[in-house]
């Protein structure tokens, strides 16, 4: 989540940000979201806009057949009704392996468990990686013990797997799996933002804004213009993520476990699939963005994510969410697809091999 405070720094009233990259002029029809063709709306170069038909049933003795979704976001009102629709129509549609991509729901565990209970009935094996909103606690939770010990156990309870701790062999198909993290490798350097406004989650407008940034504005004024502080975004991880370690280093455990996984995998099948919460390439961030959203790159994903999952030859496939932006980008040998769900649009990807 990507906010605004109330005010900026000049008393002027700021906009407040759902999340970083969404489209704003979507309706609503059935379980699929369409873009209303009233209204114009540009995707990036190269980037075409495909609506996810209706899946055929699936029929076990002809493919292989693995169904990726990603931010349902079940926490948030907006988004139940079309996650409920988007749930009904894959599992009616059935296949080897249904993979969440993260961001199922925020810090609410119940509404965490009644998102994992609407695909009670897919008939195949039901995986998930968390996404970073899965990781957001109140009080004295910790995230890292909620991803390495409280989703994994909520999961299994529901009937799921987490990839990230379970890599999964169908055949000569192998699932990996991690949420990835950032490291503000993928940052918009062109904007001048000193470093340490990312780490603190915060742009120098919204930084201005809240007494508790006094020192971070005060040790780098030299280094800042009016137009940095036009920039008052701020990335929320910042307020409800409680990691114990600095974002590299969260990134850099979390890479090491996929690379991990990729090394076990691989001597045991043909290919493999991987499924990331955050964007592993840079090609994936969309581009073209006004300054308040463009703060927002630096928290898309991590370049080593990708040069892991490109260390490994037999990845033919990688999944992501979380920026809210669909896409698909060939990089190296790995064909790389951001599902591209909303809050009130779900969308999905079916991958028969």
């Amino acid at each position: 989540m990507f906010l605004g405070p109330d005010k900026r720094a000049n008393g002027r009233a700021s906009e407040s940000i759902s999340l970083a990259w969404e489209p704003s002029h979507l309706s609503v029809s059935r379980a699929i979201v369409k873009q209303d063709p009233r209204k114009s709306f540009c995707f990036p170069p190269g980037v075409r806009r495909v609506f996810p038909a209706r899946p055929a049933r699936y029929n076990p003795r002809t493919t292989m057949k693995i169904v990726i979704t990603a931010d349902l976001h079940y926490d948030i009102l907006r988004s139940r009704e079309p996650a409920r629709r988007a749930a009904e129509i894959l599992c009616r549609a059935g296949g080897d392996a249904l993979v969440l991509a993260g961001d199922t729901a925020g810090a609410d565990l119940d509404r965490l468990r009644e998102a994992l209970t609407l695909f009670a009935d897919f008939p195949g094996r039901k995986l998930m990686v968390p996404g970073n909103h899965c990781l957001w606690c109140a009080g004295d939770e910790n995230s890292l013990d909620r991803y390495e010990r409280v989703l994994p156990a909520l999961a299994e309870e529901c009937g799921f797997s987490v990839l990230d701790f379970h890599p999964v062999q169908l055949g000569a198909v192998g699932l990996a799996g991690s949420i990835g993290w950032y490291d503000y490798s993928f940052r918009d350097e062109s904007l001048g933002i000193p470093l340490p406004f990312y780490a603190a989650k915060v742009a120098p407008g919204a930084a201005a804004y809240y007494q508790e940034y006094a020192e971070l504005i005060d040790e780098h004024r030299d280094r800042l213009n009016d137009e940095h502080l036009e920039i008052s975004s701020r990335w929320m991880d910042g307020v409800r993520v409680s990691l114990g370690m600095s974002d590299e280093q969260f990134a850099r455990r979390v890479e090491d476990r996929l690379a991990g996984q990729l090394a076990d995998l691989a001597p045991r099948v043909e290919k493999i699939v991987a499924v990331v919460h955050h964007l592993p390439f840079v090609e994936l961030v969309p581009q073209g963005r006004p300054p308040r959203f463009a703060f927002a790159a630096a928290f898309m994903g991590a370049r080593r994510l990708g040069e892991v999952l490109l260390a490994c030859p037999k990845v033919t496939h990688v999944y992501c969410g979380h920026s809210h932006w669909p896409d698909r980008r060939t990089v190296g040998h790995i064909q790389a697809v951001n599902i591209g769900s909303t809050y009130t649009e779900k969308r999905w990807e079916t991958l028969e091999l």
